[in-house]
């Protein structure tokens, strides 16, 4: 992979000529058009295995007030060992509010503890939940999600698997996740290649050198990580992200490393730049890394990254995400009267991932570019401005999530894009931040995928270019 012919001074981000910054709108505009006129926007029908989840986003986008009950009693469901125990925290939660959703909810919410009725609508959350937790989550382990990772390369999905776990209380802990790891790539590398859907989804794409991704989360690989330690969290995760590179290169798998809050994004840029530009993984192919375009150093952390990769002699994979720690992260800081790192409005959050998308398509000698949204303007603008620039479709990438946005994911494939999913695998527990995350997201009044498949907002609206905002 080492190229001694790549940019030593990678071009950066500059505005655009008026005409052919017109030229790039009304082309991304065309496209998403396009992208509408062929997604499917009916919502799940009862039939449907998302309609559960279909109906919980309903509800809340209707109540702010059972919004935040409802997540509330799915987030801590696990913990309810018992009927009665989950009974009361039905009707503590949603008592007052679900009389507004007719008299079979009222009947359901409002059972005794301990009466037949308070067992059948334990039984009925337990269900709809767990519905939930499988259209998001792929499997409770690597070896249990085979079947559904299979299923997505049957449709022509490339994916990522991320094995749930932010944060380790214990080096035991953090031991025990490096270890999942390792058996995960151990179990992906015999099973995956075998399959006969693993040959190329999108022949001579880079991202398909392997069928075999995985991402990684940096912070639940050491306890003590964090901003006050950062030296210290450097050196530890070096050595543990290096175990899992060495496995990875073993198997043939490509690795994303995740990004995180911004307290800990120094520390995860840091140990991918130590691991990766170290003799021994010069030559790993396409290590990647997340940049998010709600951070206002993106571009910065962007222009670094590129001239990481120039100097290592061997291009980089680069995730450009929205971000999705938005409302942790600004809570925080006006709650400490500090600084906030990130885009106060959603619209800049837009228009920098635009921006970030034409520097690294300008940029695609050094980095294999990989635009993950939801948002059919923000996937149309980057597949215009590749378009325009010449740029093969072999040499880039959309990412989506697991269980998400389906119509949309396959309306680009069919145009001959390669689409790869991030895929989360773990158990209810661990998984309960994660799907309470995502069904924040889904019924957000922000939400790109809430206008489109509830609302049906209008779709110059949903197209019209992104401007930033003070």
């Amino acid at each position: 992979m080492n190229n001694t012919a790549m940019i030593e001074n990678p071009p950066l981000s500059e505005s655009l000529p008026i005409e052919l910054a017109a030229n790039i709108n009304k082309s991304a505009i065309l496209l998403g058009r396009e992208i509408f006129s062929k997604i499917n926007r009916h919502k799940p029908s009862i039939l449907n295995k998302q309609f559960w989840s279909a109906t919980m986003m309903e509800w809340s986008m209707k109540n702010p007030d059972l919004k935040v009950n409802l997540f509330r009693l799915v987030d801590v469901l696990p913990s309810l060992k018992t009927t009665e125990a989950l009974t009361t925290h039905i009707k503590e939660y949603l008592e007052n509010t679900a009389q507004s959703f007719g008299p079979i909810a009222t009947w359901a919410v409002t059972s005794a503890p301990g009466s037949a009725r308070a067992s059948l609508t334990s039984s009925i959350t337990k269900i709809g939940v767990g519905q939930m937790a499988t259209q998001f989550i792929a499997g409770s382990d690597p070896a249990s999600a085979i079947p559904a990772l299979r299923d997505l390369r049957r449709q022509k999905i490339a994916f990522t698997a991320d094995l749930l776990g932010e944060y380790s209380l214990s080096e035991k802990e953090a031991l025990v996740y490096l270890d999942r790891y390792l058996e995960a790539l151990d179990i992906f590398g015999k099973k995956i290649p075998a399959l006969p859907e693993s040959k190329e989804i999108v022949k001579g794409h880079l991202g398909e050198i392997t069928p075999i991704c995985i991402s990684v989360k940096l912070t639940a690989l050491y306890s003590q990580c964090g901003p006050l330690n950062v030296e210290k969290s450097v050196s530890v995760l070096s050595e543990r992200l290096s175990i899992i590179a060495r496995k990875a290169r073993e198997v043939k798998a490509l690795i994303y490393v995740d990004a995180e809050d911004s307290g800990n994004n120094e520390i995860i840029y840091k140990t991918f730049k130590k691991v990766f530009g170290s003799e021994e993984f010069y030559d790993f192919p396409l290590p990647g890394i997340v940049v998010q375009a709600y951070s206002i150093n993106a571009e910065k952390t962007i222009e670094d990254l590129l001239l990481f990769s120039a100097r290592r002699g061997s291009p980089i994979a680069i995730r450009l995400v929205k971000g999705a720690y938005w409302d942790h992260e600004t809570i925080n800081c006006e709650q400490n009267n500090w600084p906030c790192p990130l885009f106060k409005h959603k619209e800049s959050s837009d228009a920098n991932f635009e921006k970030l998308t034409r520097l690294l398509i300008d940029n695609n000698q050094l980095v294999l570019p990989a635009f993950a949204s939801h948002n059919i303007r923000s996937l149309s603008y980057a597949c215009s401005y590749a378009a325009i620039t010449g740029l093969k479709k072999s040499r880039f990438e959309l990412q989506m999530l697991f269980g998400m946005a389906d119509p949309i994911c396959k309306t680009f494939i069919a145009k001959g894009y390669l689409v790869r999913q991030y895929v989360p695998l773990g158990e209810m527990l661990p998984g309960m931040g994660y799907l309470i995350r995502r069904l924040l997201e889904n019924t957000s009044n922000e939400s790109f995928l809430r206008h489109t498949f509830f609302e049906n907002d209008k779709i110059e609206d949903l197209l019209k270019e992104p401007q930033f905002k003070e």
